[in-house]
């Protein structure tokens, strides 16, 4: 099993997966012979909640990437069962256009909210399992600190229990869960574990 391959599929998967979440938008419909600036602008504005779903979603996929690169580059040997966590990882994350189109077009229903959750959830274990494998087969470089897998280990762990707790949250209060998943891309902007001290690792 090729590293390289492993990171070029998954660079395509995320940035197939970002460029989806686009097609959510539709150009609004022209319903009369003369086209109407406030009656354009109006459609365009009723589409605030897929441009916030789209948000959400860009910036989730582009910490997944992020992440992603920032662990592989730390890793010095694959093999055939990393390889399919891997894919399973990429396969749920092609799934989050379909869930962020949804959410956008019925914000507020617990049925949106949690779909979503589920599918961040998935992804969140699908990278736990992934990086637990990494850890049994010991593939990390030398030069990788057990401080540094320790913390990696337990900044993705907060992420899917966060998840878990954003997605329960959905079934009684969808704003709440909302609001999690927003606070997850935040957590993982402060760099930790895997993330921290980039150049020095490499």
């Amino acid at each position: 099993m090729n590293k390289a391959r492993i990171e070029a599929f998954s660079d395509g998967i995320f940035a197939f997966a970002a460029t989806l979440l686009v097609l959510a938008f539709a150009s609004p419909e022209k319903n009369h012979t003369v086209a109407v600036d406030s009656q354009l602008v109006t459609a365009l504005l009723g589409q605030w909640p897929h441009l916030v779903a789209y948000l959400l979603s860009f910036s989730v996929i582009g910490m997944m990437w992020h992440n992603h690169h920032a662990l592989f580059r730390l890793v010095t040997k694959v093999d055939r069962l990393t390889g399919l966590a891997n894919l399973a990882l990429m396969a749920i994350t092609a799934f989050i256009p379909f869930a962020t189109s949804v959410l956008g077009a019925y914000p507020g229903t617990r049925a949106a909210t949690v779909l979503y959750g589920l599918t961040l959830t998935i992804c969140a274990l699908a990278f736990n399992a992934l990086m637990m494998h990494l850890v049994r087969t010991k593939s990390f470089k030398a030069n990788v600190s057990e401080a540094t897998i320790n913390q990696t280990i337990r900044a993705y762990r907060v992420g899917l229990v966060t998840y878990v707790v954003a997605t329960v949250t959905s079934f009684v209060e969808p704003i709440g869960g909302f609001a999690l998943y927003f606070l997850i891309v935040g957590y993982f902007l402060i760099p930790r574990g895997a993330d921290a001290d980039i150049e020095e690792l490499e």
